[in-house]
């Protein structure tokens, strides 16, 4: 018998280990997403790894949660965020562009692709058959 869409991908990704159940494996990640909301937090931790640029073909810091301007910080956020992206090679989705999940899929899902996403609606582009991890909302 042949293999699934998703083992497919996973060998097609697979740097590390054998794709055995049970078994830890190591694969590469072609996108990662994040939103406003936990996209700083993920950024701050980031920038700590002293890596100079992201290794991904693509990775996307949406401006879709936190876009109410009661008082500075989520403005402070969302320039934090912007400069960020420019500095490490992520594309900026600047707030009003639509939201994570819709744009994303919209304008950058490739079908087999894997992608790791920081908003809970990562999901969405498991309907063009990205392999999808989504990392839990604080």
């Amino acid at each position: 018998m042949g293999l699934n869409i998703a083992k497919k991908i996973i060998t097609e990704h697979l740097v590390e280990g054998e794709m055995e159940a049970g078994e830890e494996i190591a694969i590469n990640i072609d996108r990662t997403l994040t939103q406003d909301a936990t996209g700083t937090m993920a950024y701050l931790q980031f920038e700590s790894l002293g890596v100079k640029r992201v290794k991904t073909e693509l990775s996307v810091s949406y401006v879709d949660h936190n876009t109410l301007q009661a008082g500075f910080e989520n403005a402070d956020d969302h320039r934090f965020l912007q400069s960020f992206a420019s500095k490490y090679g992520i594309y900026f989705s600047k707030p009003g562009n639509g939201v994570c999940h819709q744009v994303n899929l919209e304008r950058f899902s490739i079908p087999g692709r894997t992608i790791v996403g920081s908003d809970s609606h990562t999901p969405t582009s498991k309907c063009l058959k990205l392999l999808v991890w989504s990392l839990p909302e604080a």
